[in-house]
């Protein structure tokens, strides 16, 4: 049961408890989907939609979105009179008998389903319970057209895009878009899969006029260029005030910025042969490295500020600031999307517009995107996928858009309206009143737009992207890249593009392998004997593990002639103790036992979530065996694990010994301590990650910042010492192996403390004396950002908050040892470090070893935790995160579970080891004499 229950924590079980949880849903709940009901005398359509906007708010654009759906339900009798009335009633077989002379229509938001930290359309679709719209956009299109989660728009049978005319179209869909929404489906046919809605979206540079007004800069233009912005960046960017030049972000997604640049290079992502239609990643062009080298410069460039501070780079890339950075004016610039209709959420006093910048050729281009409608592929009834395909049509048709246009001028926000739709709606008093070249900025965002990636495992291609950029920032802030050398003649150093080709070479290899799983039958052979060796070994552990349960836990062994109890004369004895356990086996049996049969099927099957699961047998584990980012992930989960136990382990029993020796206000510092732990999760993270701003105004980097170097090397010196103190004493009572363990502690302590003073010992041009005592760090720690850092900062949040509970947990046991063992222990001459070493750790060992077993368990169920930190980013992806990416972002539910297989396998042996404790320990009431 302890083997099961440590497995289902964050491995197989932990998808099986998805499925379990999703189908448990889609049989408790009332209405899974749209339905029709037949009420006292009318028929009422309900319609499930992912989302609905809310009537209770009062904001002008709220208010426009829910006129446009109320007036849809107003006019949805006339609209099924004229359409489906007549139909329906010739085929009551297949339609229903209801009475379709009295119609009505009722839509409702879908509430989602949210299991274990995991909310998404997907488990929706997978409990059955997914609303009959779907949102989706274009990166993730293929893999609902591939999964078949959408319902082809054009089948013939229904009518539904030929019911539009072609103006309709026209209006609704931009020529660009059609690409993304016409599509060869699972059978290999070209069909139309979404609808978009609010028009396309270009992306445009934002700008704040206060800052550039403060540097003195004119506002920039339509002609502006990458020189452009980098000068403005240079001027306008001040880290001591909080100011930067331009918003960007870090993670898995990095290269959505990146991207802008590509294009505007001339490059490209990818690119379809027209002759086998399949996709290939070409992001390594001379083009893409020129891109790079831009977009690697404004991040990492060093400069010195006014006062001769060093700093790199110009860009803000903490995102869960960045949006109140740029409100409070701290953040010059920052792309975004601009929407077709409405400009309502930009203030043209404050922020200015403009296309992105052009290239160094001249070129122009950005991302062109577009929110898109599809219906649900799973709808039962016909009737529901009609009406609501009525609402897709209806709902950004020319007159909702006439209608919410109306709304936003009657509210005072005409001005921000697209004047397009002003003009062709009768309010051309209103259109001389928009902000002066915003339509022309949103017409060049459109006319030089490209979609966005949205090809096969398009995810997969933005997840990789962002390898080479992380990299390239990397080997520019460590020194290895090749600094760049600005001339005339000379524009680019060509080592450092060079280099930077490489980095993109490298992750194009890997796109194409990822997204188009081209593996030759030698290469297949090789990893499926590996994948079956391996499972051989695991079939062997795992029966070995079962059989050593079974010898552990079924008592010591019996004289001779005495016939151990079966499990028949177990339960006649023991039956009314069966009884009332058995809706604990229950709940064992249906949340543990079952998902983990349940993941092991899946890790054998291109797992879909609708329609047939092909199996492909060992190919999934063979396929993990020799990826090097599942490898890398499981080495980030050990790195986690060690931070995690060394810093939560044993440092609250060291506080607790020393809250106890406290003379005085022992309560207030005991109060002190908790109160971290009173916080939620959330707002520990947010906390912390103020703390962790890439400048002096962060706490963290304020304060160190602020320390001599003699004093990181003083307080090295002492842990060193503290350290070197109990290996001493282990010594001398020839505990050999602790005494090593004590003494390495020792030595990584203070190393860690001469880390943090190398910076400034190593200035050149500097006496000793001041480099010990005056000087101070000049360059602040960029604690999420730098690879080196990034795991700690994730890890000390957890320490932060964990320390008042587990210190409140040891000193109730202290209280507990007699205080005859340390009387004894002063007469035989023993010293404080005696005291703890033989009498406290001894009489605390059981508490201990719990303790340290459930640290180690939480140690690998870090998912959270760093998701929320750095998604993964500056090499912070563990196993567990990497797990739930492959599964819930990419859909590859067959990989992700035999990748959580084999990380079980690795994780046996502590298994074991926990078994084995549990199976020695003994637990006795107070003032038990035994």
């Amino acid at each position: 049961m302890a083997f099961i229950r440590f497995l289902s924590t964050d491995l197989p079980g932990r998808f099986g408890r998805v499925w379990t949880a999703c189908v448990f849903l889609a049989g408790t709940a009332v209405a899974t989907a749209g339905w029709v009901e037949d009420a006292p005398g009318k028929t009422i359509i309900h319609v499930k939609l992912y989302w609905l906007p809310d009537p209770t708010r009062t904001d002008t654009a709220t208010r426009a979105d829910v006129a446009g759906v109320r007036e849809f339900v107003r006019r949805f009798p006339k609209i099924f009179a004229a359409r489906y009335r007549d139909k329906y009633k010739a085929n009551p077989e297949k339609y229903g008998r209801h009475d379709w002379d009295h119609v009505e229509i009722r839509l409702h938001k879908s509430s989602g389903i949210r299991v274990e930290g995991v909310e998404n359309d997907l488990l929706a679709i997978a409990g059955g319970v997914a609303p009959d719209v779907l949102y989706v956009n274009f990166r993730k299109s293929d893999t609902y057209i591939t999964q078949g989660f959408l319902y082809p728009l054009d089948n013939p049978e229904d009518g539904y895009l030929t019911s539009m005319s072609q103006e309709e179209q026209d209006f609704r869909i931009h020529p660009k878009i059609w690409p993304v929404i016409r599509r060869k489906g699972p059978h290999g046919v070209k069909r139309v899969w979404a609808i978009p809605y609010g028009g396309a979206l270009g992306k445009v540079l934002l700008y704040r006029k206060d800052l550039f007004e403060q540097a003195g800069l004119p506002y920039p233009t339509n002609d502006w260029t990458w020189d452009d912005l980098y000068t403005a960046c240079r001027k306008i960017t001040d880290p001591g005030n909080g100011v930067y030049g331009v918003r960007f972000g870090r993670g898995k997604h990095e290269s959505w910025y990146w991207i802008t640049f590509l294009w505007s290079a001339g490059g490209d992502i990818l690119v379809e042969d027209e002759k086998t239609g399949k996709w290939r990643a070409v992001f390594d062009s001379p083009e893409a490295a020129v891109a790079l080298d831009f977009y690697t410069r404004l991040c990492t460039e060093p400069w010195l500020d006014k006062d001769g501070q060093k700093r790199f780079g110009y860009a803000y890339k903490e995102a869960s600031e960045a949006s109140q950075k740029w409100d409070r004016g701290e953040i010059a610039m920052m792309f975004a999307y601009i929407d077709e209709k409405l400009f309502q959420t930009i203030n043209p006093d404050v922020t200015g517009m403009v296309p992105v910048p052009k290239g160094p050729t001249g070129i122009r281009a950005a991302e062109l995107n577009s929110r898109m409608m599809g219906l649900f592929s799973d709808i039962k009834d016909p009737v529901v996928r009609d009406a609501a395909w009525e609402y897709l049509r209806f709902y950004d048709c020319k007159d909702a858009v006439r209608i919410k246009t109306r709304i936003m001028v009657e509210g005072g926000l005409g001005r921000f309206v697209n004047p397009k739709y002003l003009n062709m709606f009768g309010y051309p008093e209103v259109a001389r009143l928009a902000p002066r070249g915003w339509s022309e900025t949103f017409n060049i965002a459109i006319r030089t737009g490209k979609p966005e990636p949205y090809g096969p495992n398009s995810n997969l291609a933005y997840n990789i992207m962002t390898y080479p950029i992380q990299d390239a920032e990397d080997m520019a802030l460590s020194g290895d890249l090749p600094k760049y050398v600005p001339g005339r003649k000379v524009r680019y150093n060509e080592k450092r593009l060079s280099i930077l080709k490489g980095l993109l070479h490298k992750a194009v290899l890997k796109a194409n392998e990822e997204m188009l799983q081209e593996y030759t039958p030698r290469e297949l052979f090789k990893r499926r004997v590996s994948a079956a060796v391996l499972l051989v070994a695991i079939t062997i552990t795992f029966a070995l593990v079962f059989r050593y349960i079974n010898r552990v836990f079924s008592g010591p062994d019996l004289p001779a002639g005495v016939r151990r109890p079966t499990f028949l004369d177990e339960l006649r004895r023991f039956r009314w103790a069966f009884v009332l356990l058995l809706p604990a086996l229950g709940t064992i049996l249906v949340w543990r036992y079952f998902p983990l049969l349940q993941g092991s099927m899946m890790a054998f099957q291109d797992y879909r979530i609708l329609g047939d699961s092909r199996w492909v047998w060992l190919d999934n584990f063979g396929h993990a065996l020799y990826d090097p980012d599942w490898w890398g992930s499981v080495w980030n989960s050990l790195r986690y694990s060690f931070l995690v136990i060394a810093l939560t382990f044993l440092p609250p029993v060291i506080l607790a010994i020393l809250l106890q020796e406290v003379p005085r206000g022992k309560v207030v510092y005991r109060t002190i301590f908790y109160l971290p732990a009173v916080i939620t999760g959330l707002v520990i993270i947010l906390l912390w990650k103020s703390f962790y701003e890439p400048s002096e105004r962060g706490a963290l980097n304020g304060i160190l910042m602020h320390i001599p170097a003699a004093a990181y090397l003083a307080v090295g010196l002492v842990l060193f010492l503290i350290a070197v103190s109990f290996s001493r004493r282990l010594l001398y009572h020839r505990i050999y192996a602790v005494a090593m363990i004590f003494f390495l502690v020792g030595c990584a302590l203070l190393y860690t403390c001469y880390c943090l003073a190398h910076p400034i010992l190593a200035r050149p041009g500097f006496s000793l004396f001041a480099r010990l005592f005056t000087l101070r760090l000049d360059v602040p720690y960029r604690w999420l950002g730098d690879r080196e850092t990034a795991m700690l900062a994730c890890v000390l949040p957890m320490v932060w908050a964990g320390m008042g509970p587990g210190c409140l947990i040891y000193l109730a046991a202290l209280k507990g040892i007699a205080d005859d063992f340390y009387e004894a222990a002063d007469i035989d001459g023993a010293t404080f470090i005696d005291k703890i070493l033989f009498i406290v750790f001894p009489i605390l060992k059981p508490l201990l070893i719990i303790n340290f077993v459930g640290v180690f368990i939480n140690s690998w169920r870090s998912t959270a935790n760093i998701l929320a930190m750095t998604g993964g980013g500056a090499g912070t992806e563990v196993a567990g995160l990497h797990i739930f990416y492959k599964a819930f972002i990419f859909l590859k539910f067959g990989p992700a579970t035999a990748m959580a297989w084999i990380l079980g396998f690795m994780l046996i042996g502590f298994t074991v080891y926990q078994l084995r404790i549990l199976s020695r320990l003994e637990f006795r009431t107070t003032g038990n004499k035994t």
